[in-house]
């Protein structure tokens, strides 16, 4: 939700400033202008959904206020056809004189007018009332481009929080979660993108979570980025992994063979990725300058191999392996398998199950051990920077969109 303040006294400004953000508000932006003419500029280029104007009001910098500079701001943008109104207006003013007058030429706007007292309660109200009201208007209309799920804070939100996009956090009443928002930079036009991790491993969270996202900001991708165990011979440590199909490796009946001993009969269901992102994705692992790029983000050590990306299958679990066996058992499920983990499935699940229009769900992990007994978490940072660094260069694409 974006709202613009037009007010020349800083310290009221702030004060309302401070109101807005206390309002709880997903993804709220507020800009500040000061005059008439620098606030109609504002909404010839970027379109916003609540405008707040203060009555006294200069036109342009160095001019004194003018009692109906607020009221004329108004008149303006209603004739200027480059702009797109706002779902609404509210006019505010510190000057007990102007109330009644002014009262009456904003009641015949349709607007609402409350008076500012900075030790008085009733005007916070009343802005919060009605950007809360706004808010619920708006709220099925913007959604977020990207939505970005991780399964732990540390280390595969924290590299995620490291790109370049101008990062902000936000909690939210009765929501035990941290948000984290951001813009993607394009050469086309930013996109957002809001971050969030769990508080658990596996497919229960990681459902739970993405779920959660899907319907608070409806975006048109779901990713999920972070770490995984690959397949012996298949790939490096640090490698990416773009899941392409992804199954619960546990699905399935456990039953008897002809010998009375016991069996499990894997009945698993595979969820495709988009068949254009996968085309993507399968370009830019090819491309070299990508490659180096990704590698030349890295100062630290870095596990012997070339780093690749893949294209390719994911296999998902309640439980970690750390043992050949049961990987080898998983790997029998699909020759191709490239990788297992304990949360693509799930996100994929949750995309799939969304209500309409449905976000396309795209799960980049990278490699940070084999599921052996020589398991450990020395690469774990490092395949998390590689599973965001790439996740990057794909949000950037100008196929992207």
């Amino acid at each position: 939700m974006k709202i613009l303040v037009v007010d020349d006294e800083y310290s009221k400004a702030q004060d309302i400033c401070g109101v807005l953000n206390s309002a709880g508000i997903i993804n709220l932006e507020v800009r500040h202008e000061t005059t008439a003419v620098a606030a109609r500029r504002v909404l010839q280029v970027d379109n916003y959904d609540m405008l707040i104007i203060d009555l006294h009001l200069p036109l342009t910098l160095g001019d004194k206020p003018d009692k109906n500079g607020g009221i004329e701001l108004f008149d303006m943008i209603c004739l200027d056809k480059k702009i797109i109104l706002p779902a609404d207006i509210l006019f505010i003013t510190g000057r007990e004189e102007l109330l009644k007058e002014a009262n009456i030429e904003v009641i015949k706007r349709g607007g609402v007018l409350c008076e500012y007292r900075p030790n008085a309660d009733e005007w916070k109200q009343i802005m919060i009332g009605r950007v809360k009201y706004v808010y619920q208007r708006i709220r099925y209309r913007k959604p977020i481009d990207v939505a970005i799920v991780t399964a732990l804070r540390n280390p595969e939100l924290e590299a995620v929080l490291k790109l370049p996009y101008e990062w902000h956090s936000k909690h939210f009443e009765y929501d035990p979660l941290t948000y984290h928002f951001g813009k993607i930079p394009r050469l086309d036009g930013n996109i957002s993108v809001v971050a969030a991790s769990q508080n658990r491993k596996g497919m229960p969270s990681s459902a739970a979570l993405a779920s959660k996202m899907v319907f608070m900001f409806r975006p048109k991708y779901l990713v999920m980025l972070g770490i995984c165990a690959g397949v012996p011979g298949k790939c490096n440590l640090g490698d990416v992994i773009v899941a392409d199909p992804s199954w619960d490796w546990g699905c399935g009946k456990q039953g008897m063979d002809d010998n009375g001993s016991p069996v499990f009969q894997a009945a698993p269901y595979q969820m495709q990725l988009d068949n254009r992102i996968s085309q993507l994705a399968t370009e830019l692992a090819n491309d070299l300058s990508i490659l180096g790029a990704i590698k030349k983000g890295w100062q630290e050590a870095t596990p012997q191999g070339t780093l690749k990306v893949h294209v390719g299958p994911m296999a998902s679990g309640a439980s970690v392996i750390a043992d050949d066996i049961t990987a080898r058992l998983i790997d029998k499920q699909h020759r191709e398998l490239l990788a297992i983990e304990m949360e693509a499935y799930a996100v994929m699940a949750a995309a799939e199950y969304a209500n309409d229009p449905k976000p396309t769900a795209i799960i980049i992990k990278s490699v940070c051990d084999f599921a052996d007994p020589q398991k450990a978490d020395t690469w774990q940072k490092y395949a998390s920077y590689t599973s965001s660094a790439f996740a990057d260069q794909l949000f950037r694409n100008p196929n992207f969109n």
